[in-house]
């Protein structure tokens, strides 16, 4: 009986320890390429908001801030073939930190000391992957000569361009399943800044759980206060969103989140993320040519509770002046009075300390000068 009970005591450990560890270690693997042979180079990983690790059969919100940012050292030219491999070494357990790097499953912004500019974002975030139900390896390296990551394995040179989202499903051509990750549409979205200048800001998510959708639709609200309005609508495979012309600064805040829809269903709403801007922003579009006029748009949204965005074109360098009255005809602010470069503009208009009722704004630029009217309605 003893003998029995020692046997199946022996097959209970093994049994546990085979669900704690999903997956090996140092599946995420770096190296570099076109460096001297002693030169030592440092790889990062920092998470973009919240990572997971496994725990006890359940794949959990992380507090172990080494799995959060992460680095590892390479020298010369590391390589795949040396035993020593350099690799990131994924964090399966509920244990304290070691002194290896680690990683879990999050979304990660991928940069190297010889060009810190470059960089890649890696989102891990997939339970089905850290389950182990396929080969966790891959590999990747960076090639200074040309100044982007290159993906080698399990797919030999696929280029990376600086600033792109490589998902870990789509590395090993898998489906994702994200229902296994604690509160992960209450944690999916980061707001993070665009690759190009000036920096606008990137809005990534990822694929809803348990809700078939067809797209999502992005909100966003500007200056803290008033209700969210529709800035765009994406497809189903979709995960990213840039707000182009919005620039990043340290003044007013601009919130965004997101919700997947199916027809008339939606989900519930994602969890709200936030990004300082700088207020006054130039458009750029895809067609700008040459043929900008002087023009003054209506203010949208019109009506308004208690901010709205007003923008205008200038057809060349002018000295430009945007007031804001009421309909006595008194200032009530001045919201440009600087010179600006031909091109689009918008300026957010904030009303919180006005009350309801009609006000007019009037733009003026290089003997041009035109007026609309806006309703404030609280």
């Amino acid at each position: 009986m003893k003998n029995l009970f020692l046997i199946l005591s022996l097959v209970s450990i093994i049994n546990v320890l085979a669900q704690e560890e999903i997956i090996p270690d140092k599946q995420f693997m770096l190296w570099i390429t076109g460096v001297g042979p002693n030169e030592q180079v440092t790889h990062n990983i920092e998470a973009a908001g919240v990572v997971w690790e496994y725990a006890s059969g359940n794949f959990v919100i992380s507090n172990d801030q080494g799995i959060y940012n992460s680095s590892l050292i390479t020298i010369g030219n590391a390589n795949f073939s040396s035993a020593n491999w350099p690799g990131f070494n994924f964090k399966w357990t509920n244990q304290p930190p070691t002194a290896l790097p680690s990683w879990g499953l999050g979304l990660y912004k991928v940069t190297t000391s010889k060009q810190p500019d470059k960089y890649f974002y890696l989102d891990a975030r997939d339970a089905e992957y850290a389950s182990g139900s396929y080969k966790p390896d891959f590999k990747i390296y960076f090639n200074t000569s040309i100044g982007k990551y290159i993906q080698y394995l399990p797919t030999p040179t696929d280029t990376i361009n600086n600033g792109d989202i490589v998902r870990i499903w789509d590395i090993f051509g898998e489906s994702p399943n994200t229902s296994g990750l604690q509160n992960y549409w209450n944690n999916v979205l980061v707001v993070v800044p665009s690759v190009a200048q000036p920096y606008t800001p990137r809005i990534i998510w990822g694929p809803i759980p348990n809700f078939s959708a067809t797209g999502y639709k992005v909100y966003w609200r500007y200056g803290g206060t008033g209700n969210f309005s529709l800035l765009a609508t994406v497809s189903a495979n979709t995960y990213e969103y840039t707000h182009e012309g919005l620039a990043i600064g340290s003044g007013s805040i601009a919130e965004y989140k997101v919700q997947a829809y199916n027809g008339s269903s939606t989900s519930d709403f994602s969890n709200t993320v936030s990004i300082g801007t700088s207020g006054l922003f130039k458009q750029h579009f895809e067609s700008e040519n040459n043929d900008i006029k002087y023009q003054l748009n209506q203010n949208y949204p019109n009506p308004f509770n208690p901010t709205t965005v007003i923008s205008f074109s200038i057809a060349e360098k002018s000295l430009v002046s945007l007031k804001v009255f009421d309909v006595l005809g008194n200032e009530v602010t001045n919201l440009v009075d600087e010179i600006k470069e031909k091109g689009n503009y918008s300026v957010t208009f904030d009303a919180s300390v006005l009350t309801s009722g009609i006000y007019f704004y009037t733009l003026k630029a290089n003997g041009y000068s035109f007026t609309k009217k806006m309703i404030l309605v609280k």
